[in-house]
């Protein structure tokens, strides 16, 4: 039996080098952790977890982790690859609208000149806006192909995002498994820790306060018999959600 301050390294050393199983009840559990145990889903180890619907749970978000991760870099990927399709757009635009303008400012001052001999001075101005046109005709098209390159850039790494995420939530949706346990149900206060070949059952919840800085208790016990338990309040939390569902 350890008792004191940071007693909780032990479970969380154990979760980091876990590599088959991480099964918990905890009514609180600290963002840091709820990572932790999407990563260690994505490795393969299966996850299991109970712990409440409180508001200041970061853990009650583990029931949707196969649904909302990596929502933060497919949303940047989005906005990415919709900037740079609000840019070719507007690259398109320049690219025909500026150089046209001033074909059709050479062309006027091409028909003065020839209208009107004391205008002749404008065939040289109209030459040079032509020469401007066809310059800057050949700079927007330029930058309209850079933008394009952007662009294909970013869809291509919006398209890599998707199936890459895909795949990952695919891994989460087979490996982790959360039972979120509304408080006004039943309120689940039992800190259960069952790693690999190794169980424990603590004061501590799975937080960076509860894992650190309070004092705790954690008791190491049996692990089979810690499995067994955990499934049977597993099995019997579940019935009780379905039934009042």
């Amino acid at each position: 039996m350890e008792v004191g301050r940071g007693v909780g390294k032990i479970v969380v050393a154990a979760i980091s080098s876990a590599a088959r199983r991480i099964w918990i009840s905890s009514p609180w559990i600290g963002a840091y952790y709820a990572r932790a145990l999407i990563e260690k889903a994505l490795a393969g180890v299966d996850v299991r977890v109970i712990t409440s619907d409180l508001p200041d749970n970061d853990g009650k978000e583990l029931a949707r982790a196969a649904e909302i991760y990596g929502e933060e870099e497919l949303r940047e990927a989005a906005l990415r690859a919709a900037y740079w399709r609000r840019r070719k757009r507007s690259a398109s635009v320049v690219a025909v609208r500026d150089p046209l303008l001033l074909f059709l400012a050479a062309v006027l001052f091409a028909y003065f000149s020839v209208q009107e001999p004391r205008y002749s001075a404008l065939i040289a101005a109209g030459i040079g806006l032509a020469a401007i046109g066809i310059a800057l005709a050949l700079y927007r098209v330029r930058a309209l192909r850079e933008v394009e390159q952007h662009l294909l850039s970013a869809e291509a790494e919006l398209e890599r995002a998707n199936k890459s995420l895909a795949i990952a939530r695919e891994i989460i949706r087979r490996n982790l498994k959360a039972l979120v346990v509304p408080t006004q149900q039943v309120f689940v206060h039992a800190k259960i820790y069952v790693i690999d070949d190794k169980a424990w059952i603590s004061s501590a919840n799975l937080t960076e306060s509860g894992m650190s800085r309070n004092v705790e208790v954690l008791v190491e016990v049996d692990p089979a018999e810690a499995a067994r338990r955990f499934e049977e309040l597993w099995t019997e939390l579940s019935a009780e959600l379905s039934r009042r569902s």
